[in-house]
């Protein structure tokens, strides 16, 4: 998980549930391997912390982060370094997705929208809601160069924000029309075995309580699917495992089949577990925590990466036989985790 909040919704990863019993029973998929070699890039930029990770390869790597030095908002890691290009644009990027090496999307702050192509970043679109609100696209999703979706809210005060839904088709951006929701859409995620998309929403209670939401978009149509709230120590979030998505619900792994939430597997007992993941399958996945990385291989959970402080590492990005992560260490260091396969 990403993202800004802003001051009222922060802390919202901190709180975690129990679940039932009657898992699911998987297929004769393989436990997942866990000898990796780590490296870590150390990136001191104390006015930009990262929010988002993406690539198309472990030479084509991605990330972002808004703040005051707008010439470092966008880092690439080629294989060998992370550079920026020092270029100073007016764009706070949150998230970014990537296509290939020559389309990657990214949103942010202000309603905007930015595409790399033929080398550079340039604004794609802007969404206005109205000349006094702030808009911000927490998350950004790019399945192919004719289908991408932008979510976030739209804020009239800090009290008062509603949840917007843009969706690119072919050659125009589009607000999906949806009821006026009081949410702050997060997270999402496509389905690409049956088309569908899912949605994550919070929704502020109190200064140290969010409720969740989850939503299936069928077309324009959003249906909840599921609700939770911190106060029951209670959380959901989405995890893409290649074509198909699957939900973490407190510390447990859900796949969803349309009408019913079937457990696959605990993920955690630890409460240092982040509640978010990213994988291969369902016997091969890696979880954020507040010190570092584990993984879970349908048997159980080890730490393949720790640190002796507080790193919260909530984004990252799985290919064949690389891994990369982003976390941020108490000195304002960006933290560029790199974990590699052992050849065998």
């Amino acid at each position: 998980m990403k993202k800004i909040f802003f001051a009222f919704i922060l802390l919202t990863l901190l709180f975690f549930n129990t679940c039932d019993d009657n898992p699911v029973n998987g297929d004769d998929l393989k436990p997942g391997r866990r000898d990796y070699t780590w490296t870590v890039d150390t990136l001191f930029l104390p006015f930009n912390f990262f929010t988002d990770i993406t690539g198309s390869s472990p030479t084509d790597v991605w990330a972002c982060g808004p703040g005051g030095d707008l010439d470092k908002t966008f880092y690439h890691y080629d294989g060998q370094s992370w550079k920026s290009d020092l270029i100073s644009r007016p764009f706070s990027p949150i998230s970014v997705s990537s296509i290939s090496v020559n389309s990657v999307w990214s949103s942010g702050l202000e309603g905007k929208i930015w595409h790399y192509y033929n080398n550079g970043w340039n604004e794609h679109y802007r969404f206005l809601a109205s000349s006094d609100t702030l808009v911000v696209l927490q998350e950004i999703l790019a399945i192919s160069e004719t289908d991408i979706y932008a979510v976030g809210q739209y804020f009239i005060s800090p009290e008062d924000y509603w949840g917007i839904i843009l969706h690119y088709n072919n050659s125009k951006w589009q607000n999906i029309s949806i009821p006026k929701t009081r949410t702050i859409f997060d997270e999402i995620g496509k389905n690409k075995s049956n088309g569908m998309t899912y949605l994550r929403g919070l929704t502020q209670q109190n200064l140290n309580e969010n409720d969740y939401q989850l939503y299936e978009i069928n077309n324009t149509t959003l249906t909840k699917i599921k609700s939770g709230t911190q106060n029951k120590d209670e959380f959901g979030n989405i995890l893409l495992l290649i074509s198909k998505i699957y939900f973490i619900i407190g510390y447990c792994l859900f796949s969803y089949n349309g009408n019913t939430f079937l457990k696959i597997g605990r993920l955690s007992d630890d409460p240092k577990f982040l509640h978010v993941g990213w994988g291969r399958n369902e016997k091969d996945i890696f979880i954020g925590m507040r010190d570092g990385v584990a993984h879970y291989n349908g048997e159980n959970t080890v730490y393949l990466f720790q640190s002796t402080e507080n790193i919260f590492v909530r984004e990252g990005i799985v290919f064949e036989s690389e891994i990369f992560f982003i976390g941020r260490d108490s000195n304002g260091n960006n933290l560029m985790i790199h974990g590699k396969l052992n050849e065998q």
